[in-house]
């Protein structure tokens, strides 16, 4: 499929005030993708019976312009949240690729 120029311009600098005061909004398809690792905290939310993610409430993330809002993360090693429980803060760091946010690095 092919986009003009004008449009593909217009519809990268509109993105982000798409979804604005959304606290449910997810990031994951963000034209920012990168391996840049993230640092961010937040509250946990939940977290899948297969400890492959988990939801977090995140303070606002100022590198990528994010208000604070729920999210949902992958995680790189599922190990990283078996000492978990919902309710816990949290600061990680997480990398954006193919699309999804990935957790790196957590702890309590």
């Amino acid at each position: 499929m092919k986009f003009s120029p004008l449009i593909l311009v217009l519809s990268l600098s509109l993105s982000p005030l798409m979804g604005m005061g959304d606290e449910h909004h997810d990031h994951s398809s963000s034209a920012n993708i990168s391996s840049k690792t993230i640092h961010a905290s937040g509250t946990v939310k939940s977290i899948a019976a297969n400890h492959e993610s988990l939801r977090i409430f995140h303070d606002p993330i100022a590198e990528l312009k994010w208000p604070s809002m729920n999210m949902q993360f992958e995680v790189i090693d599922h190990d990283l949240t078996h000492p978990l429980e919902v309710g816990d803060r949290v600061n990680f760091e997480f990398i954006q690729k193919d699309g999804k946010n990935i957790i790196v690095k957590m702890a309590k």
